[in-house]
C-alpha cells in the first residue's frame, strides 16, 4: 500500500480572494515550519480548570531563506506589521483561512557564509480570525 503524499497548503495574500500558494509566488517560498497557539493566555479559574483567552496566533519558520525569497515575504508585511490573509496549518491538522496581523521580526539573524541569506527566519500572525 503507497504512502499518501500531504501536499502542504501554505498560504497569503493581501485579501481572502488573492491568496496564493506560498510555493507557487513569483518567487517561491519552502513550506515553514508552523506552530499554532490557540488562545494567548492560560487562565486558570478558582474551580481549578484552565481557559483559553484571546486569539489564537501562529509562527511560520523559515530555516533558510534567499534575499530574493525574503523580500517576496516582506512584499506582504512592508512596515514593522500589516493586515493579511493567510492559510495555515491549525493543531488538528487541518488547514484554516484566516485575516491575520503578520509581524516582521526585530532582529534576522545571516548566514555568515551568504551575507544574504536568512537563518531561522520566523514571521508572527497575530489576531488571527477564521475566515469561510
Amino acid at each position: 500500500m503507497p504512502l499518501e503524499v500531504k501536499v502542504a497548503d501554505f498560504k497569503i495574500g493581501t485579501t481572502l480572494n488573492d491568496m496564493v500558494n506560498i510555493e507557487s509566488l513569483s518567487t517561491p517560498l519552502p513550506v515553514p515550519r508552523a506552530i499554532f497557539i490557540d488562545y494567548p493566555e492560560l487562565i486558570v479559574a478558582a474551580s481549578g480548570r484552565s481557559y483559553g483567552r484571546g486569539y489564537p496566533s501562529c509562527k511560520w519558520i523559515f530555516s533558510l531563506l534567499t534575499s530574493e525569497q525574503r523580500q517576496q515575504l516582506k512584499s506582504f508585511c512592508p512596515g514593522s506589521s500589516s493586515v493579511v490573509y493567510i492559510r495555515t496549518l491549525t493543531n488538528d491538522d487541518t488547514y484554516a483561512n484566516y485575516q491575520a496581523i503578520i509581524h516582521w521580526p526585530e532582529n534576522e539573524e545571516r548566514d555568515p557564509s551568504k551575507r544574504r541569506d536568512r537563518l531561522e527566519l520566523t514571521v508572527t500572525f497575530t489576531h488571527l480570525v477564521k475566515q469561510t
